[in-house]
């Protein structure tokens, strides 16, 4: 994070974990950035399943580097494991080994119509 490196990083090296039930507020202040970036947590395995998208327009006034898109359909991909995160990467620190892969892959948070655990009628037709 330009101009911010102090809440960007691990627990307890750049600063304290957000305590549950608190609130955080991260303010950015931005230049030249534009387009779609990633943000995620860095508390242990928690930025297996904390993350998500931040958009960036180009500033009012001036043009897009390309076509205007006719819409936007932001795709944010992640993981699914059926145990604990964190349990995950205890038993891969205990054996030494890789920990184990993730049961499913998310889109937008859904892993799809082949797992029990996705929202009701959860369909990925995507327009392209």
């Amino acid at each position: 994070m330009p101009r911010y490196p102090w809440t960007d990083g691990p627990e307890y090296i750049t600063q304290c974990p957000i305590r549950p039930g608190s609130k955080f507020t991260q303010k950015i202040i931005l230049s030249t950035e534009e387009g779609t970036l990633w943000w995620h947590a860095h508390s242990d395995w928690t930025r297996a399943t904390v993350h998500g998208a931040i958009i960036i327009y180009p500033k009012n006034g001036t043009k897009y580097p390309f076509h205007k898109p006719d819409r936007e359909v932001p795709i944010i991909l992640g993981e699914w494991w059926k145990n604990d995160v964190n349990a995950v990467r205890d038993e891969g620190l205990a054996t030494g080994g890789d920990p184990d892969p993730s049961d499913a892959l998310l889109i937008n948070g859904q892993p799809g119509d082949l797992y029990p655990c996705s929202k009701s009628g959860t369909k990925f037709n995507f327009p392209f």
